[in-house]
């Protein structure tokens, strides 16, 4: 991981002996970000019990580089002698495995809220050349107790990255690629092929695609996996089981599905049409775009309140024209917030992000203002290239969040504490222009697009508002003043 995970994570972190869950390879424990309330759950890997620690590095690599509503946050990482740690993000909601036993099974609308939320976060990942290979309902995490819906996709331990370029252009954004035609008992091929090849048997049996079995497949195994979820979430339980492991795996090899028991009854044609067309052969299964597009996925599809929307510009327009570094510190306070916090703007968002990438693209974002405040597309692009402090071809999650939420509530008092406490690298009380440096290199190490300007500038702008050797109480109120 580098010298930046040197780090004692003791001096950022109390680490408590609340044990929040234990596995073969350590434990996760509850902890506390110094000089803040707000808490954490930290993944402790014992070096010593894994025989692959490089498989914990890639890990980090592949959750600092992803920023989606349904993808658990990684915040951190350090490393000593004995033990990797992972600061994650806490979800107290517990396993969607336990929400479907206590359920039973779910009718279509609350079946889609779900599996879109999944579906979406696999696309996210695809995209970026990530492939989870380990999709399960123990594998998904519920946000909070209070709601029964938000969830976030976890544990990249067997993940592995691949060529996503079948997919993307040179700018990174995704292809127009024609939709598949979605005829009553069709299998059409599809319009182009994976530049995947992945070789590691790795998976669970129940959710495992039969491709997985033979060594040779892409990252449409997790399509066939998300598959098996939605189908257990209609029914309550898998579609291939046996007594063993081997039953399992045969079951798999055949495919063969059954929709006559009695929690099918109520399930619509086009809700079994998308399953078989995800539980099935390779070479004819949809990818997880065109799981997008299906009819199914797109039934009782609502816009948010409009005033909502509005509020939203309003407070982009404030935020544009904000200083470099009050964007950047509200951009990484939203990027380090759970998503309780966040949770208002995932409709907004999705309504931004038209073809559900996972970010905004520029001409999903020009449409969406265009709607809703009639604004020229010369003036939705000089927004969006205010907003966009990274420069990167699409407008993240988290700076969506950022830009969307009133600066008077990012900026709070304890949100500036958290941030101070984050960036505070050298751990002497006081924030410094190394501090920041350290702090952008440590965030931006695993991100693809080349943000070594806008560091830069961060800093350029840090030294010219004084903002610099401060302690956390002069910080705080020097950026409320600024932030007005």
């Amino acid at each position: 991981m580098g010298e930046e995970a040197q780090r004692d994570i003791r001096e950022f972190y109390e680490v408590t002996k609340n044990e929040l869950g234990k596995g073969s390879y350590g434990i996760v424990q509850l902890g506390k970000l110094k000089g803040t309330s707000i808490q954490r759950a930290i993944k402790i890997i014992d070096k010593s019990k894994v025989s692959n620690v490089e498989r914990f590095r890639l890990e980090v690599e592949i959750m600092m580089k992803l920023d989606h509503p349904s993808i658990l946050r990684l915040y951190d990482y350090f490393e000593d002698q004995k033990c990797v740690y992972l600061v994650l993000e806490l979800c107290s909601g517990g396993e969607l495995f336990d929400r479907i036993i206590a359920n039973k099974f779910y009718n279509e609308t609350d079946a889609r809220v779900i599996f879109s939320q999944i579906i979406q976060a696999i696309y996210y990942c695809h995209l970026n050349g990530v492939c989870h290979r380990d999709l399960k309902p123990e594998n998904f995490i519920m946000v909070s107790k209070k709601d029964p819906f938000l969830l976030k996709v976890i544990d990249f331990g067997l993940s592995r990255t691949f060529d996503s370029s079948a997919n993307t252009n040179n700018e990174g954004l995704p292809k127009v690629l024609g939709e598949r035609t979605f005829e009553p008992n069709s299998v059409a091929k599809p319009k182009r092929q994976s530049k995947a090849v992945l070789k590691t048997k790795a998976g669970t049996p129940f959710y495992i695609a039969p491709e997985v079995l033979t060594g040779s497949y892409n990252e449409k195994c997790d399509v066939w996996s998300c598959g098996v979820i939605l189908y257990i979430l209609f029914c309550g339980y898998p579609p291939f089981y046996g007594e063993n492991n081997k039953e399992i795996l045969e079951s798999v090899k055949k495919g063969k599905l059954e929709f006559s028991t009695p929690e099918w009854k109520d399930k619509g044609k086009t809700a079994i049409d998308i399953i078989k067309r995800m539980i099935t052969g390779q070479e004819t299964r949809l990818f997880a775009d065109e799981v997008l597009a299906h009819p199914w996925m797109n039934e009782r599809k609502q816009k948010p309140d409009n005033q909502k929307l509005k509020d939203i510009l309003k407070n982009m327009t404030r935020f544009s024209d904000s200083s470099v570094l009050i964007k950047t510190v509200a951009y990484f306070i939203s990027k380090n917030s759970g998503e309780e916090e966040l949770v208002e703007f995932h409709e907004p968002f999705s309504f931004f992000d038209n073809k559900k990438i996972g970010s905004i693209s520029v001409d999903d974002f020009k449409k969406a203002v265009k709607s809703i405040g009639g604004m020229s597309d010369p003036e939705a692009e000089t927004l969006f290239k205010s907003l966009n402090i990274l420069e990167s071809p699409t407008l993240p999650y988290s700076l969506f969040a950022a830009s969307s939420r009133s600066l008077t509530d990012t900026l709070s008092s304890e949100n500036l504490q958290m941030f101070f406490s984050i960036c505070d690298i050298d751990r002497n009380d006081k924030l410094t222009l190394s501090d920041m440096e350290s702090f952008l290199k440590i965030q931006f190490k695993y991100i693809r697009e080349n943000t070594k300007t806008f560091q830069e500038k961060v800093l350029k702008d840090m030294e010219a508002l004084k903002i610099q050797n401060l302690p956390v109480q002069e910080f705080v109120r020097v950026l409320t003043l600024k932030k007005n």
